[in-house]
């Protein structure tokens, strides 16, 4: 993968715009966040209505064979939908809705598509994290416990931008080796994590207080569990960088180069790895859209246009 590109069907769209109109718990930040672009709530089930009517027509024409490639044009129906998301990164953990999201696509996906191929292709594959939509870009043919992202949205810095895209390409590698993985293209994600953190935070000084504010900003975005997951992980990332960085033992450093080797082998430890730096990255991205102005791109009606990029008989 040479560039990073949340591509997602339309169906997609269609059923993260239904649950944001039924979610009545969120209803005032919704009707707030809409608002800044001149649309009330009710421009959610409309959306709905066209991504559906699009998805239609193009499953009929496309067939099971061809639903990987049965997308939205451009990068702006993303952006809008993280733009709406990014509104409510004040409302609590975001598990939920995105747990359904992606329940919702796999159950009509099955239904509508009687010979559709396990697992679903990316563009059906859609996640929320830190209140950023992202598109699941795994290769595998097989059920890899981890799930490298493409956000909708990146933060306005090619160096980050290169270096995640670095670590999704990285990961999709391995994918396709057979374990146990050399040592380094395991521990490997150490430095890269360490480098996005320090990217992300560049006012922290170093790494480790850098994913100290990461995950302390990411708390909030989190359930429990989860953020105690990541907690108890990075709070040790920074130490077990330096064990693999110097090698030699060291009273003052608390971790052995050969027991951090040792401990983190494996798919399980990888996945925890890439599921806290996807997160540290996404939360970037909505606190960026929450807080700055709409992109010029959202400005002016954006659905006035991004409508006619799905033509349909219901639209003629």
């Amino acid at each position: 993968m040479d560039r990073m590109s949340c591509t997602l069907s339309p169906l997609v769209y269609a059923e993260l715009y239904r649950l944001l109109a039924a979610d009545k718990q969120r209803y005032d930040d919704i009707e707030e966040r809409l608002s800044e672009i001149g649309y009330a709530p009710a421009w959610l089930s409309t959306a709905a209505d066209a991504y559906d009517e699009y998805w239609a027509m193009q499953l009929e024409l496309a067939g099971a064979e061809g639903v990987g490639n049965i997308s939205v044009g451009s990068a702006e129906h993303a952006l809008l939908a993280t733009w709406v998301l990014a509104g409510l990164r004040n409302t609590g953990d975001d598990n939920t809705l995105s747990s359904a999201l992606r329940a919702n696509v796999h159950r009509r996906a099955v239904s509508e598509i009687p010979d559709l191929r396990m697992p679903l292709p990316s563009v059906l594959n859609p996640v929320i994290y830190g209140w950023t939509l992202g598109a699941v870009v795994s290769l595998s043919s097989t059920d890899v416990p981890v799930e490298p992202v493409a956000p909708a949205s990146m933060p306005d810095d090619d160096n980050l931008v290169a270096a995640y895209l670095g670590l999704v390409n990285h990961v999709l590698a391995l994918e396709g080796m057979a374990e146990p993985w050399p040592e380094m293209m395991q521990t490997s994600t150490y430095w890269r994590g360490y480098g996005i953190a320090e990217a992300l935070k560049p006012g922290a000084g170093d790494g480790g207080r850098a994913l100290l504010e990461l995950l302390a900003e990411s708390r909030p975005l989190l359930s429990q569990p989860v953020f105690s997951q990541l907690n108890n992980h990075f709070s040790r990332f920074g130490a077990r960088r330096n064990a693999l960085s110097h090698v030699t033992d060291d009273a003052r450093r608390p971790e052995r180069f050969v027991k951090v080797v040792e401990d983190t082998h494996g798919w399980e430890h990888l996945r925890v790895t890439l599921r806290g730096l996807t997160q540290f990255v996404c939360q970037e991205v909505s606190r960026l859209l929450y807080e700055e102005n709409p992109p010029p791109a959202l400005r002016n009606d954006p659905w006035s246009y991004l409508v006619r990029e799905m033509p349909t008989e219901w639209w003629a």
